[in-house]
């Protein structure tokens, strides 16, 4: 166990956010998970995604399952040192499938749209989550699915679900790997979720 200095310290670290708001994430026992938000992703290049109606209407659906279906390996309590995660993926899914994809694909777009902590803030006070919902939420909001560079960007982000204030957020690069597109991308998801244990100090 890490003495609570050394994890008064690690909190500081995060640029851009207040120690009293980053605790509130890291002390929080039970969190909301609402999924993969792929609303505002950019998907570059347009060859490797041939079939973009595909990709909204059902791989977004299948990468958000990964939690429910391999849950071993998508173990999102052990990643952020939680005891309970409460999930409620439908509304990104709909937020999901209800986005103008042809216009979030192709490599035009690549250098027009890169996130920071204000523009996250921005994303999640968007949000209508459901009034059953309270406390902490986390939620990956993806920023782009990169091919030519062999990244996936994802931003971590924890927020309280009632003011809709972001609590924590980091960038966090996952890199896709294994055969065909469900798997390829899936995999980033998975290199992300321990990048994230190791990289964001919830494991102490």
């Amino acid at each position: 166990m890490k003495s609570l200095g050394l994890i008064f310290i690690t909190l500081l670290l995060f640029s851009g956010t207040s120690y009293s708001q980053s605790s509130k994430a890291y002390c929080a026992q039970k969190i909301t998970w609402f999924g993969l938000d792929y609303s505002v992703a950019n998907f570059t290049d347009d060859r490797a995604f041939p079939d973009p109606y595909k990709l909204r209407d059902k791989l977004f659906n299948e990468w958000n399952e990964l939690v429910f279906k391999e849950n071993k390996k998508f173990d999102l309590g052990k990643a952020f040192n939680k005891s309970e995660i409460i999930y409620s993926t439908s509304f990104i899914n709909n937020r999901n499938k209800n986005i103008d994809i042809l216009n979030q694909i192709g490599n035009y777009r690549f250098h027009q749209r890169f996130f920071s902590n204000d523009s996250i803030q921005k994303i999640i006070n968007t949000y209508n989550t459901p009034a059953n919902t309270v406390g902490v939420g986390l939620v990956f909001i993806v920023e782009r699915l990169n091919k030519p560079q062999r990244e996936a960007v994802y931003w971590v982000t924890f927020f309280d679900i009632k003011t809709k204030k972001v609590l924590l957020t980091e960038q966090i690069i996952g890199i896709p790997s294994g055969a065909g597109i469900r798997n390829y991308w899936a995999n980033s998801f998975y290199n992300a979720l321990v990048k994230a244990e190791r990289e964001m100090g919830f494991v102490f």
